[in-house]
């Protein structure tokens, strides 16, 4: 029986650090029926000679985009690999942690138990929040994740290297057709994705040495941690513009899927994407009582509701 093709793609930029180390944790996978295609997005570091290395001495490694290297940044990085790359499944490395060899094989014996040639589906693991050295600090989610549509609307739970996504996922997120300024990260438009028209997985033993450190692009913290719950009273523009982001996600959601789904989701999406042109103090009013955003906690919620109703202004925009 020909087994799976899974393709696992990786977006660097100026990884010389840790890049080694990442690369050598997927090869002692304990599957070896896998495929590492890299997108170098302009490093200006070593980070392209170490690729092109590990490319010439293993070939189950592609340099991508070796002859002609870019920046696209790192959403349209891993994009440009997905719609590239065919496989049965896809999985999304970082450039500086390290894989628990068994990652591969478990995420597939996970994946197979559903019905994975039929729903779109993504699968998310804990992880293991570590140091520069690889001490172990603490477990990230630690069961603070969902599963349903609405809840992906207003926040995402998932970590994108720890996913795993099914070929039906990826034909029904339409790559090419997204917009993907649009869109804060990709693992949260699989996720949302998958969470309306498949399902989302969680598995709750990690699978990944996840580093925290500076050179993060999205690091891993508990936004209800009450150190990082003041942080967040104190910054409220940034809280605007990660809402109003929510929105034109929601607009891109609406565009490329109008008509798909039903019911209460495709109220959520339809009003929250239309508050471009309809934002005012009354109507936000209104929206908070009748269709409140979605959060895991009460206080993620009122926060959101503040933002509607003390800054309508701020959710005009042309789309």
């Amino acid at each position: 029986m020909t087994q799976e093709k899974v393709a696992i793609l990786m977006s660097t930029y100026n990884g010389e650090k840790y890049l080694t180390e990442q690369i050598e944790s997927i090869q002692k996978q304990t599957n070896n029926n896998w495929h590492l295609y890299i997108r170098d997005d302009g490093s200006t570091d070593k980070t392209p000679i170490i690729l092109s290395d590990f490319a010439k001495y293993d070939k189950r490694i592609t340099f991508f985009n070796r002859e002609h290297i870019c920046n696209l940044g790192v959403v349209k990085s891993f994009m440009n690999l997905l719609a590239n790359i065919d496989a049965d499944f896809y999985m999304f490395s970082d450039q500086d942690d390290v894989w628990k060899k068994d990652k591969i094989q478990r995420a597939l014996t996970l994946i197979k138990k559903e019905k994975y040639l039929e729903i779109p589906i993504c699968l998310h693991t804990e992880l293991q929040i570590v140091n520069n050295n690889l001490e172990i600090i603490e477990l990230m989610k630690r069961g603070r994740v969902w599963s349903d549509f609405q809840h992906f609307l207003f926040g995402n739970c998932v970590t994108g290297c720890t996913v795993m996504i099914n070929q039906k996922l990826k034909e029904k997120l339409r790559i090419n057709s997204v917009n993907w300024d649009k869109v804060a990260m990709h693992d949260w438009w699989f996720a949302e994705i998958a969470a309306a028209f498949g399902k989302v997985i969680y598995d709750s033993t990690p699978t990944i040495l996840y580093r925290q450190h500076i050179d993060n692009v999205v690091g891993g913290s508990d936004s209800q941690a009450p150190q990082q719950l003041i942080r967040r009273f104190f910054n409220l523009s940034g809280e605007l513009d990660g809402f109003l982001l929510m929105t034109k996600m929601a607009s891109e959601f609406q565009r490329l899927y109008n008509g798909e789904i039903t019911g209460k989701n495709a109220e959520y999406v339809k009003t929250y994407a239309n508050l471009s042109k309809d934002s005012s103090f009354t109507n936000n009013l209104k929206l908070a009582l009748k269709l409140p955003p979605v959060r895991s906690h009460l206080r993620g919620q009122l926060l959101l509701d503040y933002l509607m109703i003390r800054y309508p202004s701020k959710f005009l925009y042309t789309k």
